[in-house]
Order: structure tokens, then C-alpha cells, then sequence
């Protein structure tokens, strides 16, 4: 069983990682394709794959957008291209993950012992081959179809990462490997998401064909860097690490598609309930501890309010803040 695959890589303004990425990539002791999405950066990504020879590889194709379609956009745009081609699976990440040199040989492995799962995926190490932990919530995880705000998922446990092998619910878009027939059947990633949560949604899709399977002999490592978007705020003798207000923007994707997906998928009466709850307290921490209060109030409201109605404006979220 040789099964063609394409590996999707969607890349933004970060070519020093864009490399370390397409170099493993290059690498790996099972072939693969290699299709580049670039969302229209404007770091000289382009000129410097040129310059440093990488367009010349037989196996590796660049795509340019012409416009930023965030990170769910650019996995629609990617999968959307390869299904022109006959590949059997395609292997998601973003431009800051780095898989080891066998991790594609290892989740070929596990499908040739069982070709039934829509997915397979290896673990996440948060970090750099040399410096890193293991991400045991995040990027994979259970699905807790009755609690599903403030998150879809439940981590899990160290000692399910022990096992050779063991059936999950979701997993992120850092390689995860969908098989192609999967991907017919339930259609391609939320490109209205832009960022957050799109590959929640995806998992969620996959769950009506069946579990993922996570591969723990196939590792991928994540160099994700939080930017620095907290500052300490006090109330009397309480404080809190709230969001600062320069990069709130970027909150609204994650607070929308999470509203959205709770509605379309909770299987609780409750959920309405419990998104009162998530606005009550919302609210009630911006009133406490945070400045520009009524923009944030605003903000949240709107977020809430385009997640429950499947509003999705991608150009809103700096609108309602004023940047």
C-alpha cells in the first residue's frame, strides 16, 4: 500500500519558519507533495522560496493569494486545489510546525494496519526538537458534546500518549491527515472562520464518519509563540491577565466560531444557558478590570451575536474596535 500524499502548508509572513517547515518536509523518509499557501505575505516570502531554490523542487508547489484568507481559508484554498489531483490523503500544518523525519512513515504505517479511520494524526510537542512539551489539550483532544463552552473539547490524560495508538475526537490542523474519501463526504475546511476553531469544526465534521487516530510514534513539533497580548489588571485586592486592547481584534474570530460551533453541534438544551453565562461573565470582567470599556462591552456583544447567527464578516472585528 503506497498511498500519494499531498502535505498543505499555509504560511503568513513567517519565512524563516516557512523554511524549517518545507526543510522537514523535504526530508521525510515517506514521499510526499508539497503545496505552499501563501496568504498573501508581504515578507518577500515569495522572492526568497525563489532565491533559496525551493520552486525548483519537483514536488513542491507555491500558491499565492491575493488576498490574507486567515488560516481557515487558507487550508479551504489548499484542500480545494489538491482535490484536483489524485491524492489519497492530505497532511495539514501550518508554517511553524515541524514534523520529524519519519512522522508521515509512521501514520502510513498505522493505516496500513487499519485503512477504516477518516484521520489520522501524530502527537504535538509545543516547543522545538530540542526544547518542548507535550500539548495533551489543544490540539488533540475528546469531545464533550454537553459542555461545549468555554471549550469543545476535554484534554487528554499523559498516559493516553503511552499507547502506540488510540482513537480521539479532534485534532488540529498541525498534521492532521485526512483521507481524501473523507474529505468528499463532508466537504472541505470553514473558510468563513478565518481563524480559531476551524479545525474543531473540521474534527467535528469527521466525527460523523468515525474517530481519528492519534499515532503516538509519529511526532510533529509546534514553535506556536503566544504574542505578548496580556497585561495584569487589578480590582481592589483581585487581578486578572486580561487581553490588551491593541490586539483584542484578533479575539473576535475565536469567540464567534466558538458560539457557532456550540449551537450547530451541542447535543444540550442548555447551551443557551451556558453562553449566557459566558457573556454574563464576560461582561462582568470588563466592568472590573479592563479600559475602553463600551468598545469591549460592544465588541463581546457582537461577537456572540454574529456566532449565534452565523454571521461571518471577517473585516468586522477591527471595525468594532476602532483599529
Amino acid at each position: 500500500m503506497h498511498p500519494k500524499i499531498c502535505t498543505i502548508v499555509v504560511t503568513y509572513n513567517r519565512y524563516a519558519l516557512l523554511k524549517e517547515c518545507i526543510d522537514s518536509l523535504l526530508h521525510q523518509t515517506y514521499p510526499t507533495d508539497i503545496l505552499v499557501i501563501d496568504n498573501a505575505s508581504t515578507d518577500g516570502t515569495e522572492a526568497n522560496l525563489i532565491k533559496e531554490g525551493y520552486t525548483s523542487f519537483e514536488n513542491l508547489c507555491y500558491q499565492k493569494l491575493d488576498t490574507n484568507l486567515g488560516g481557515a481559508g487558507g487550508f479551504h484554498a489548499g484542500c480545494a486545489y489538491a482535490s484536483a489531483y489524485e491524492y489519497d490523503f492530505m497532511w495539514l500544518m501550518d508554517d511553524d510546525a515541524e514534523p520529524e523525519y519519519t512522522a508521515l512513515e509512521k501514520l502510513i504505517e498505522a493505516i496500513s494496519l487499519n485503512a477504516s479511520y477518516p484521520a489520522y494524526a501524530p502527537s504535538v510537542f509545543i516547543g522545538t526538537k530540542e526544547k518542548h512539551t507535550l500539548s495533551t489539550f489543544g490540539h488533540r483532544g475528546q469531545f464533550n458534546y454537553k459542555q461545549t463552552l468555554p471549550s469543545f473539547q476535554r484534554p487528554l490524560s499523559v498516559e493516553t500518549f503511552l499507547k502506540k495508538t488510540v482513537e480521539i475526537d479532534m485534532a488540529s490542523f498541525v498534521g492532521i491527515l485526512i483521507s481524501s474519501n473523507a474529505m468528499k463526504k463532508i466537504g472541505l475546511p470553514k473558510k468563513e472562520f478565518f481563524i480559531h476553531h476551524d479545525d474543531t469544526e473540521y474534527s467535528l465534521r469527521l466525527a460523523t464518519l468515525g474517530k481519528i487516530l492519534l499515532v503516538n510514534e509519529s511526532k510533529i513539533y509546534h514553535k506556536e509563540k503566544r504574542q505578548n497580548e496580556k497585561i495584569e489588571r487589578r480590582f481592589f485586592g483581585f487581578h486578572k491577565n486580561r487581553i490588551r486592547f491593541e490586539v483584542l481584534w484578533l479575539k473576535y474570530f475565536g469567540l464567534r466560531n466558538s458560539i457557532y460551533i456550540a449551537i450547530q453541534y451541542s447535543k444540550t438544551p442548555f447551551v443557551w444557558l451556558d453562553i449566557l453565562k459566558l457573556y454574563g461573565t464576560l461582561c462582568k470582567d470588563i466592568l472590573l478590570y479592563d479600559d475602553h470599556k463600551w468598545l469591549r462591552l460592544r465588541f463581546a456583544t457582537h461577537s456572540i451575536l454574529d456566532g449565534l447567527r452565523g454571521h461571518f464578516d471577517n473585516t468586522k472585528a477591527k471595525r468594532l474596535l476602532h483599529v
